[in-house]
C-alpha cells in the first residue's frame, strides 16, 4: 500500500493536488479560529457594547432584556457594569474596534447625545390601548430618551462650599506676599497633604468653604504678612452602585460632583417597571434621600437632590400604583401615584397639565378594575365633587370632548367667497349670507385672475437636437447619412439585430454628452418619435395652449435608425396624423404658444342652490332647493327661504353639477385660414357654421377638405372604447399564449410559443399607450369651399376646428423604397405616387394598402379591389392624402408550414419504408 501511494505521489499533477488538500485542511482552521487579543474586544478589555452581555461586579445587567448599552462619551460617567476593573473606558473608546462597533449608531445625531431603544408596552399600556384606542406612554420615560453623555458635573465647574474635601482631590494653593508658593497638591489616601516648611496637613472631611481658613491656620504657625489662595484642580472619582428596576443597573464611575439625578442620567434612568416616585439614595445602609423624580418633571424642583458619595447605593423599587389619563387633557399619559389612597382625580389631572379647552364639562368616565377581577366603568362630571374621587390602581381616567355642534350658528360653503360659520339670529333668511353678487365669486378666481398680469418669459427657442455619431466611422472616413432599412437592398440578414445593438450602444455613449449640451441652454425640447411620451399623444384638453394643436405629436415619417418594430408602430400611427394640424402653419418650430383664453373658475350654477337640514325630533336630513339667480339677480322673495340653527347652505358651480347645454359656458377654439382666427365664446344653440360666419368666414386659400374638427366629450368615449378593447386583446393573447405552451410538442414549439407569447404582451404594452384624438369627421367633399356645406353641429365646450391651407404635396410612406412627400399632380393617381416612391419592397403587405385622406377617412385596397378587377392603384388623390404600405408581419409563417408539411411527409415515408422491411 505504501509504494502504491508512493507511484501516486510520483504523478506530479496528482501530488500537486495532494498538497493543496492537505494545505487547505490546516490552513482553514486557523483562519476560522479568532486569534487571542486580535478578534475579541474584550481581549484589550474592551467590551461589545453591540452585541455582547454586559455583566460586571456582580451585577447582570441583562436581568433587563431589550435594553442594549449605548456607548458612553464623556469623563464624568463611567460605567463599570461591562468592564473588567482596572480598564478605563474613556481610554477604550480610541480602540478601533469600538470605532466600528459605534458606527452603527447614527452618524447625523449630536455626539454628545445617544438615544434608547424604545421600551416594550407594559400590560397595563396594552390594557390601555385596547380601551382607549390609542397607546398612551409613560409619563417621564421620555425624560431620558436623548439622554446627554455631558449631562454629569466637568472638571472645570465652580466647586460648591459644601463640597468635602476628600482623598484624590488635587488641592491650588497660592501664597503671596513674605513667602511665596504656587503648587499643586494631591491629597492622600490618609486625607494629608505635605506643604514644605509646614508639614503635613490632614484636610480630609472639611468642606470646601472652611478649606482656607483652616490651612492658613495651620500656616500661621510658621509664617507671617502672607496671603493665602485655595482652589480645586483634578477633582477625585468616587464608584456608586445603581440596582432595582433601572434600565442599566451596575456600578459607575463617576465625578466627585456628581448628585443623584445625574447618577439617574448615566445610568438611563428607570426601566418600564421602576418608579419614579420612590427613588432611594442608601448610604452605610439607611436611607439618606427618598427622591420624586415628579417634583423635577412637573414643578422643576431639584431641592430633594443629594450630592453623592463613594459606595453610594441608588435603588429603583418596582413600580407603584398606576392610572391612564386620556381624552381631552393636554397631557395624556399614564402617571404613576405616590399614594394609592390619598391620590384624587384632582391631583392626577394636575399631573396631565389639565383640561384641554374642549373638554366637556358634564361628563367624564372612569374604567376600574374591580378587586381584580371584572371592570366597571363610573361616570363623573367634571365639577368638584367629581374632582375629589379617589382614584385606584389600574384605573382610566377619560375626559370626553365637547361635540362639534355650532350653537345658533348656520354653515354656507360652495361657490362663495367667503365659506364658514355664521352667527343666527331670528327671522334670518338664506340672503342675508350673501347680500350681493361679489360674494359668490371664490377667492380662487381672483388669485387666478391676479396672475395673469405677471410678467413671464415670451419666447424659448428650441433646443438643438441630439446627434448619435460613430466615431470610429468618423475617424476612417467612413461615416455618412443614415438610410432607411427597406432602402437597403444589400442588406445582410443579421443587420437588423447589429443595426439595433449599435444604435444602443451609441445611445448609451452619447447620452450624458446630449443632456450636457442641452443644460447649457434655455431652450425647449422638442419631442422626437422615439421620446414622445403618451401623455403627448392625448387629445384635446379643455385646457388650452397645449404644445400641438390636436395634442399629439407628427408622426408620419419613419425614424430610419429605429429598430423595425419601432417604424412598425410609426407606420401603424400614421392614420392617426392630422394633415390639419401638419398644414395650418401652428407651432412652426419658432415659437410656442404662451398666451390663452380660459375660465379662471367655473361659471356659478345660477339655477340651483340647497339648504341642508336636519329635522331635530326624527333625526333626518330633508334637502330644500332654491333658485339662486331668481334670488340674486331677479330679487324673487320666494326664493329667499328661512333658515333655522344648523342649516347648511350649498353654492354650486356648473363644474359640481351637469347643466343643459344652453347653460354651458362654451370656449371654441378656431385656428388656420379663418379671416379672424381665436377663441370664440359660442352663445346657446350656436352650430358650426354660425361661429365660421361670425368669425369672418373662411380665407380664399382654405382647405375645408382637410379640416380637423376634435371634440373633449368625444375623445373621453374614444379613449373608453380603445381601453375596452386593449382589455379583450390582452385577454385573446393570454389565452392564446396558454393555448400554445399547452399545445406544444417539441422544444421548438415551446420557444416559438415563449416568443410569441412575448410579442403580443409587447403588443398589449404598445397599444395601452394610445391616446384618442377625438376627432371628428367632417364628411365634406375634396371641393368643399364654402362656409354652407360644414354640417350644422352644434358646438361644446373644448371643441376645435381647424382649416389648414391647400397643401401641396402628397406622402408616401411604409414599406416602399423611397417613403417622401411628392409635388402634388392632379393627373397622377395612386399607383403614380408609389411608383414615385420606388414601388413596394420585399417586406411590403400591398394587398393591405390604404390612403388616408386628409379629412380623416381611410380607403384601403381590399375596400377598391374585388375579384375581377382592382381600382386601388386608379383612385384619385387629393392634396394633403398619405398613402401607406404596411409591412407584411406573416411573411415567414408559409416558409414554417412548408417545413411542418415536409416534415410530415417524411416521417410518413420512413414509416412505409420500415413496414415494408417488416413485412
Amino acid at each position: 500500500m505504501t509504494k502504491g501511494l508512493e507511484n501516486f505521489l510520483k504523478i506530479p499533477v496528482m501530488k500537486l493536488y495532494v498538497y493543496l488538500v492537505l494545505g487547505l485542511y490546516l490552513a482553514v482552521p486557523a483562519l476560522i479560529a479568532t486569534p487571542a487579543g486580535a478578534q475579541d474586544p474584550n481581549a484589550t478589555g474592551i467590551p461589545n457594547l453591540l452585541t455582547g452581555p454586559l455583566t460586571g461586579n456582580g451585577a447582570d445587567v441583562n436581568n433587563t432584556p431589550g435594553y442594549p448599552l449605548q456607548p458612553q462619551q464623556g469623563t464624568q460617567g463611567t460605567y463599570q457594569g461591562a468592564t473588567p476593573r482596572g480598564t478605563d473606558l474613556n481610554t477604550s473608546l480610541e480602540n478601533d474596534q469600538y470605532r466600528a462597533n459605534a458606527s452603527r449608531f447614527d452618524q447625523n445625531r449630536n455626539p454628545l447625545f445617544y438615544q434608547l431603544p424604545p421600551d416594550p408596552p407594559t400590560e397595563f399600556q396594552h390594557m390601555v390601548a385596547n380601551s382607549t384606542g390609542k397607546m398612551l406612554p409613560l409619563y417621564g420615560a421620555s425624560l431620558f430618551r436623548n439622554v446627554p453623555s455631558t449631562f454629569a458635573p466637568l472638571d472645570n465647574v465652580p466647586v460648591t462650599p459644601d463640597y468635602v474635601i476628600g482623598p484624590g482631590d488635587e488641592l491650588l494653593i497660592q501664597v503671596w506676599g513674605q513667602v511665596t508658593l504656587n503648587s499643586r497638591f494631591l491629597v492622600d489616601r490618609a486625607g494629608n497633604i505635605y506643604i514644605p516648611q509646614v508639614g503635613s496637613l490632614h484636610v480630609a472631611g472639611i468642606s470646601f468653604g472652611q478649606l482656607r481658613d483652616h490651612l492658613k491656620t495651620q500656616m500661621d504657625r510658621v509664617f507671617r504678612n502672607y496671603d493665602l489662595n485655595v482652589n480645586m484642580g483634578q477633582l477625585r472619582s468616587i464608584q456608586i452602585f445603581v440596582v432595582g428596576q433601572a434600565r442599566r443597573p451596575g456600578s459607575y464611575t463617576v465625578s466627585s460632583l456628581s448628585t443623584l439625578v445625574n447618577a439617574l442620567f448615566v445610568s438611563g434612568g428607570p426601566s418600564p417597571q421602576g418608579s419614579l416616585r420612590h427613588i432611594q439614595l442608601k448610604r452605610s445602609g439607611q436611607v439618606i434621600v427618598d427622591f420624586d423624580l415628579y417634583d423635577l418633571l412637573l414643578h422643576g424642583e431639584k431641592a430633594a437632590d443629594a450630592q453623592l458619595l463613594p459606595g453610594d447605593v441608588i435603588y429603583i423599587p418596582p413600580v407603584g400604583p398606576q392610572v391612564a389619563v386620556a381624552g381631552s387633557v393636554n397631557s395624556p399619559a399614564i402617571y404613576e401615584l405616590k399614594s394609592a389612597k390619598t391620590a384624587t382625580v384632582d391631583d392626577v389631572l394636575k399631573y396631565a397639565a389639565g383640561p384641554s379647552s374642549t373638554a366637556s364639562e358634564e361628563k367624564m368616565r372612569i374604567e376600574r378594575v374591580d378587586s381584580h377581577r371584572m371592570r366597571g366603568v363610573l361616570d363623573l362630571s367634571l365639577n368638584a365633587e367629581g374632582r375629589s374621587t379617589t382614584l385606584q390602581d389600574g384605573d382610566i381616567l377619560e375626559l370626553i370632548p365637547i361635540v362639534d355642534q355650532y350653537k345658533n350658528g348656520v354653515t354656507l360653503r360652495g361657490n362663495v367667497a367667503n365659506p364658514g360659520h355664521y352667527l343666527w339670529h331670528p327671522g334670518m333668511r338664506v340672503g342675508d349670507l350673501f347680500p350681493d353678487k361679489e360674494a359668490l365669486i371664490t377667492r380662487e378666481y381672483w388669485l387666478k385672475r391676479g396672475q395673469l398680469g405677471q410678467p413671464a418669459l415670451t419666447y424659448l427657442p428650441p433646443c438643438p437636437p441630439s446627434r448619435n455619431r460613430n466615431l470610429a466611422n468618423e475617424a476612417d472616413g467612413s461615416n455618412r447619412r443614415d438610410v432607411d432599412i427597406y432602402n437597403r437592398v444589400d442588406r445582410p440578414a443579421n443587420q437588423d439585430q447589429y443595426d439595433s445593438a449599435n444604435q444602443i450602444q451609441n445611445q448609451n455613449q452619447n447620452q450624458n454628452q446630449n443632456q450636457l449640451d442641452r443644460d447649457s441652454y434655455d431652450c425647449i425640447q422638442e419631442p422626437t418619435t422615439q421620446q414622445a411620451n403618451p401623455s403627448d399623444l392625448r387629445g384635446t384638453s379643455s385646457q388650452y395652449g397645449q404644445n400641438s394643436v390636436n395634442g399629439r405629436s407628427d408622426r408620419s415619417s419613419i425614424d430610419s435608425t429605429a429598430p423595425p418594430d419601432q417604424n412598425q408602430r410609426a407606420l401603424n400611427s400614421a392614420a392617426g396624423t392630422s394633415a390639419a394640424t401638419a398644414l395650418s402653419g401652428r407651432n412652426s418650430g419658432q415659437f410656442e404658444p404662451r398666451n390663452d383664453v380660459k375660465l379662471s373658475a367655473p361659471d356659478i350654477d345660477w339655477s340651483y342652490a340647497v339648504i341642508e337640514r336636519q329635522n331635530k325630533d326624527t333625526l333626518t336630513t330633508s334637502l330644500f332647493p332654491f333658485n339662486l339667480g331668481g334670488l340674486v339677480l331677479e330679487k324673487d322673495i320666494s326664493q329667499n327661504l328661512g333658515l333655522e340653527p344648523g342649516d347648511v347652505v350649498t353654492i354650486f358651480s356648473k363644474a359640481d353639477i351637469r347643466v343643459p347645454q344652453s347653460q354651458q359656458t362654451k370656449f371654441v377654439r378656431l385656428e388656420g385660414e379663418f379671416h379672424s382666427s381665436g377663441i370664440y365664446s359660442v352663445m346657446p344653440g350656436e352650430t358650426l357654421q354660425d361661429l365660421v360666419k361670425r368669425a369672418g368666414g373662411l380665407t380664399e386659400n382654405a382647405y375645408l377638405y382637410g379640416s380637423e374638427f376634435t371634440r373633449e366629450s368625444t375623445r373621453r368615449a374614444q379613449q373608453r372604447r380603445l381601453n375596452e378593447y386593449v382589455d379583450r386583446v390582452a385577454l385573446q393573447a393570454s389565452t392564446n399564449s396558454v393555448n400554445s405552451a399547452s399545445g406544444a410538442i417539441s422544444a421548438l414549439d415551446s420557444a416559438a410559443a415563449a416568443a410569441a407569447a412575448a410579442q403580443s404582451q409587447n403588443v398589449v404594452a404598445t397599444l395601452r399607450q394610445a391616446r384618442a384624438t377625438g376627432r371628428i369627421v367632417l364628411q365634406l367633399k375634396p371641393d368643399s369651399d364654402s362656409v354652407a356645406q360644414l354640417p350644422t353641429i352644434t358646438l361644446e365646450d373644448g371643441d376645435r376646428f381647424i382649416v389648414p391651407s391647400v397643401p401641396a404635396t402628397v406622402s408616401v410612406t411604409g414599406a416602399v423604397y423611397n417613403p417622401n412627400v411628392f409635388v402634388y399632380d392632379v393627373h397622377r393617381r395612386v399607383g403614380d405616387y408609389l411608383q414615385l416612391a420606388g414601388g413596394s419592397n420585399r417586406d411590403a403587405d400591398s394587398k393591405s394598402a390604404y390612403v388616408i385622406r386628409a379629412d380623416g377617412s381611410v380607403i384601403s385596397r381590399r375596400q377598391r379591389s374585388s375579384w375581377h378587377r382592382d381600382t386601388f392603384d386608379n383612385m384619385h388623390v387629393y392634396p394633403g392624402d398619405t398613402v401607406v404600405v404596411p409591412l407584411n408581419l406573416h411573411k415567414g409563417a408559409t416558409l414554417r408550414t412548408v417545413v411542418d408539411i415536409a416534415q410530415i411527409v417524411g416521417q410518413f415515408g420512413l414509416a412505409a419504408a420500415a413496414a415494408s422491411v417488416v413485412f
